[in-house]
Parts: C-alpha cells; sequence; structure tokens
C-alpha cells in the first residue's frame, strides 16, 4: 500500500488561488466571517482556472504513485521473484461535480474517498495498526463518501511535542513491524498521533464493507 500526494505542487496551486479569491472578495465586499474563507463564484474564469490546475494536480499525484509503485513492484520482484496481482488508485482531498438528491454539487472530500455503490477504496490505518481495502456501500446520507483513514487525534507539530519517542517506537517494535522512526521529528506519523482505526471503521459500517484486511509487516516515510 502506497500513499503520496501532489506534494508541493498541489499546495502552490491552493495557495495562489486562495490569495486571489481574498482579493476579489475584497473587491466585492463579500461578506464573510474572515478573509480565510474567502471563495471564488464557479462562474468567474478563475474559478474555473482553479478547478482546472486542481484537476492536473490530482493527475500529478496519480502519475507520481504510478511510478513510485513500479518501480517498488520492480525491487520485490526481483528479489522475491513473485507476480502481483491488480492494484487501484484511490484519490483523497479532492472536489468535484456530482449529481446528489436531484442536484448538480461539487462534492469537496477533505479527508475522505469516495465511497460509491462496488467502489473499491483503500482506509488506511497507522504504522502499527490495519488498515483496509473496502467496497463502497453507495450512502446518499454521506454523499457516498467514507473516511480516508483513521484520522489524527492531534497535529504533526502537537504529535511531535507530546509523544514520546522511546514508547511509540517501543509499540512497533513489540509487533516486529520494520519502521524508519528514529527521532522526534518523526512522531508527526507515529501510530499515537492517530484514532483507533477499528472504532473508526465500526462507525462507517453503513458507509462501506471490508474486503480486505491487512496487517502492517513494515512501513517507509520518504522526506
Amino acid at each position: 500500500m502506497l500513499h503520496s500526494g501532489s506534494r508541493n505542487f498541489g499546495y502552490k496551486i491552493a495557495k495562489v488561488y486562495h490569495e486571489k479569491a481574498k482579493q476579489l472578495c475584497e473587491r466585492w465586499f463579500s461578506d464573510i466571517p474572515h478573509p480565510d474563507l474567502a471563495f471564488l463564484p464557479i462562474e468567474t474564469p478563475e474559478a474555473k482556472e482553479y478547478f482546472e490546475a486542481m484537476n492536473y494536480a490530482m493527475l500529478f499525484a496519480k502519475a507520481s504513485r504510478a511510478l513510485m509503485m513500479f518501480r517498488f513492484k520492480s525491487i520485490v520482484a526481483d528479489i522475491l521473484k513473485c507476480e502481483f496481482l491488480d492494484e487501484f488508485d484511490v484519490h483523497h482531498n479532492f472536489a468535484r461535480w456530482e449529481s446528489h438528491f436531484k442536484q448538480n454539487v461539487i462534492v469537496h472530500r477533505k479527508g475522505a474517498i469516495s465511497a460509491k455503490e462496488g467502489e473499491l477504496g483503500i482506509i488506511p490505518g497507522s504504522q502499527g495498526t490495519k488498515s483496509y481495502i473496502t467496497r463502497g456501500l453507495g450512502n446518499r446520507e454521506s454523499f457516498t463518501s467514507c473516511s480516508h483513514g483513521a484520522g489524527r487525534t492531534m497535529g504533526r507539530k502537537q504529535a511531535q511535542i507530546e509523544l514520546s519517542l522511546d514508547q511509540q517506537k517501543g509499540i512497533l517494535d513489540k509487533k516486529n513491524i520494520v519502521h524508519s522512526i528514529r527521532n522526534v521529528s518523526d512522531l508527526d506519523e507515529a501510530p499515537g498521533a492517530y484514532k483507533p482505526i477499528d472504532e473508526v471503521m465500526d462507525a462507517q459500517k453503513d458507509l462501506v464493507e471490508i474486503i480486505v484486511e491487512l496487517t502492517p509487516l513494515g512501513v517507509m516515510k520518504g522526506g
């Protein structure tokens, strides 16, 4: 199981158009509680540009994951002489046009993935817990969505400050999980920074069904 987003590329796209939105809302005297809630009306040229750029960033992220997976599989196959079954890719943190409740709307899935009826999904836990391959149930009340993963109990900086390095390493070592937690800076992805995945899965039984349960053996995290 491999994860990567559009990295800094996507962040810069969001930053540029967020600044444009703030400038336009100020020009329009938009009644918003805070400048960070600035928006781009979908019919404006800026909004159409942003949507196109966002989709391009999603393609960039997908191509990046495909290349990483190709290289990883090549190395593993060379050493273990194994074959691989089908693979699939899942987007998270994105927006797209969809039809819900007889209306065409833009669904923004932040920390969420699409879970249409029969649609395959990936819901990761943490370095020290199980992850899941799922099939969507098409729940209309959730706009056919489910969680992207376990979700955080604390932010990255907070985890680096509050979690114990020895304790978090011990959790993984006790489970014989090969990991790369060596320094305090690595604690942002430690098991203690995330919610219990079993509770998260139990809370969304009406959104997805579990197909495969994955137990971690080794974890690699790139910079």
